[in-house]
Order: C-alpha cells, then structure tokens, then sequence
C-alpha cells in the first residue's frame, strides 16, 4: 500500500526531558534563533489524560534532542502547552490561546471526539496541527482541512490487522462485540472490525453496547452468560477506566475467551485495574512495541536513553507518539523550509516518515490525509505484554 516515495528523514534518539506534573514546562534554549515555536493542547486532565501524558512525555524528549543537536534549520525549538481539560470548548479556547501566543504548529490530543476542536482552531488560523494518536477515521483532511494530520494509524488499519490476527493467525471464527457509545473511536472501531472479520468469512454473534461511566458491566456479562455456545473471541471496544472494569469482570466472572481490541489498551491503568492474575489471553492492535528492540532496532537507544533519564524504561507505545510528532514537524519544516501551513502540509504529503511508531505515509488532502502505516499485535499472558508482529492489512474495510 505504500507509495514509493523517498525517505526524507533520519532518525536521531536522544534524551527526554521529564516531567507531567508541575507548573507547565517552557522549553527554550538559550540561543540567539528566532525559536520554531510548538504548541501543544492535548488533555492534562480529565479522562483523556491517559492517553495524552505518555506521548507528551514523547514530545518533551524530542524537543529537548532537537535543541541540544542544532534545532530546526538552525533554529531553536520553544514547546508552549495548555491543558484541553478533556473538554471540547476548553480545548477551542487554549488552542486559540497557544496560537495568539505564537505558535507555529500545534500538536493535538489523542482523540477525534476531544481533539477535533485543535484541528479546526488550527485549520482556521492556516496552521497545521499533527495529533498524536488520533485514530478515527474523521481524523483527517476531509472532515478537519487540508493542514490536518494525525500521526495514528486510522481505525481501518487497526481493526483489519486485529480481525486478520483473529481469522488467520488464531484461527477464530466466531466474535462477540461490546462497544462503548461515548465517542466516534468506540463505535467506529467495533464497526469496522465487524466488516473486517465478517469479509474474512468470520460470523458476528452478537454487538453488545456499553455506556461510558458505568463502571459495571453486569448486564452485558449476564447477556453474554446466557449464549448457548461461548464466542472464539471477545472484541472489546472501550477506553479506561470502563475497559478495565469490563474485562476484570468478565475474566472474574470465569470468562476465559481470549479478548481482542485496540490501541487503548495499552497503558498503565489498564493493566493494573486487571490485576495480573486476570490479565491472561488479551491482544491488542496497537502503535508500537517498546518492550525490546525486536520490532526496530531504533527502540534498543530509544529504551536506554529514556531509562537514563527517567530511572525506569518506557512501557507503552504511546511513549512513541509524540517523539515521532516532532520528528515529523522537524522533517515537514526542513522539507518545505517554512511553517506556513500550506507549504508545510505538502512537505509532509510527499515524503515518508520513519518513527519508533513505525513508517508514516499520509496520502494527499483530496485523498483525506490518509495515514498509511502498520499496526502492532501485542499479547498479554500474566499480566505480562509481549509483541508478536507488525503488518499493513491484506484489506482494508469501508468507513462510510
């Protein structure tokens, strides 16, 4: 599926500058450049949280490296934040904020729902934005503008790689869906592993649904109870802390079918809000494997450098995320040698951009900035996450 195109961008690994709690970090080298200024509105706080800390830590690293080994151009980088608050309207405001306090590019939130409103800020002011794991297939030109990306693979991808793991690689062949109903992520990520896996020749049980905040997935276990014949796989399609509790409950409740879903599994209160000894028979498509350099042999440094500098190795993909963001808007600057939003979303259309998340390929505007790029399949056994592959899909299911 990838265009042969010419790989603009050399990886470089270096350290991170830490730090999630506290006053908001301002990241200026003392150098005598007009600064190449970054901005950033991700979620803080809120639920969303979870999935913005890891690959803000991300974005601190890169932009820390990026200073010590010469800037952009020869500019140095400044990094300006305000918290989303995992509000919509909140987001709006600050995103506009960060952009009267100039910045140049924005990087937006983990999420199409509640990262929307920093692509249309943006979109409006004539900036590009790149969010750092929005996976929704809204997430892109047609819906937010032609200066709109997101470094995520698209559900598509996702779930078409989940749903050939499942029929060809394990050889399931019926499924049973719970689908969260709060957010776009949710819904379209159970839809379109439905497609996938009944194009595959899979059968579809059932599609349960689950509302976000609930906390107790006792009906949905009840109805799933009552099948006259268990499903080969459970796909799951929620965010924490509800996935957390669906899957504890079910794996509590003696439900020993494996348990597939997609990249919001892969963080630190998923795994403890499980428990290791429930933990078992869990796969995940997701962004990355940080676990080793089995994946990219990029990751070995990558691992090193951070436990260096943070006193522990980094545990989830979405550590990745927002290093590559910055990676991506060093090599789109350099390319189109200017910010300016037109000419750097062009820039960043016609190359390819290698990242510890995996090669990026965005296809042109009119085709919807369509991020062509592998997923990860990771397992879970004991509470332990290893990785067993990476893949581009052999189809891709429709999204409208």
């Amino acid at each position: 599926m990838y265009k042969n195109r010419v790989i603009t961008l050399v990886f470089l690994a270096g350290l991170l500058l830490a730090a999630c709690a506290g006053p908001t970090p301002q990241i200026t080298p003392e150098v005598e450049e007009e600064p190449i200024i970054i901005g950033s509105s991700a979620h803080l706080s809120g639920w969303m949280a979870v999935y913005d800390g890891p690959p803000r830590l991300g974005v601190l690293l890169a932009i820390k490296h990026i200073n010590e080994t010469g800037g952009i151009m020869g500019r140095p980088v400044e990094f300006i934040e305000l918290d989303g608050q995992t509000d919509a309207a909140v987001l709006g405001r600050v995103t506009q904020q960060l952009i009267d306090e100039g910045a140049d590019v924005l990087v937006a939130p983990c999420d199409f729902d509640f990262g929307a409103a920093a692509a249309q800020v943006a979109q409006e002011k004539g900036i590009v934005a790149i969010s750092t794991c929005a996976s929704s297939p809204m997430y892109g030109s047609e819906a937010l503008g032609d200066m709109q990306f997101t470094l995520s693979m698209w559900n598509t991808t996702m779930c078409a790689v989940a749903s050939e793991f499942a029929y060809n690689e394990m050889g399931w062949r019926t499924a049973y869906v719970v689908t969260e109903t709060s957010t776009e992520y949710h819904t379209s990520l159970s839809d379109l592993f439905v497609k996938a896996f009944e194009h595959l020749g899979g059968e579809m049980i059932n599609v349960d649904t689950y509302v976000q905040g609930d906390l107790d997935a006792s009906a949905q276990l009840q109805r799933y109870m009552a099948l006259p014949e268990e499903p080969d796989v459970l796909f799951i399609s929620s965010s924490m802390p509800d996935v957390g509790t669906i899957v504890r409950q079910f794996r509590a409740a003696g439900v020993e079918t494996p348990i597939l879903g997609g990249d919001s599994y892969d963080n630190e209160e998923f795994y403890a809000a499980v428990g290791d000894e429930l933990a078992h028979d869990i796969y995940m498509s997701t962004h990355s494997w940080v676990g080793d350099d089995s994946a990219d042999p990029k990751m070995g440094e990558f691992i090193e450098l951070w436990t260096e500098e943070y006193g522990n190795p980094p545990e989830y993909a979405y550590n990745t995320m927002g290093w590559d963001v910055v990676y991506a808007f060093k090599a789109g600057i350099e390319a189109a040698g200017t910010t300016e939003g037109h000419a750097l979303a062009k820039a960043l259309e016609d190359m390819v951009i290698p990242g510890l998340s995996g090669a990026i390929d965005w296809s042109t505007a009119e085709e919807g900035h369509y991020p062509y790029k592998e997923a990860f399949i990771l397992e879970v056994q004991d509470g332990e996450v290893s990785f067993l592959y990476k893949t581009m899909p052999e189809w891709l299911p429709p999204f409208k």
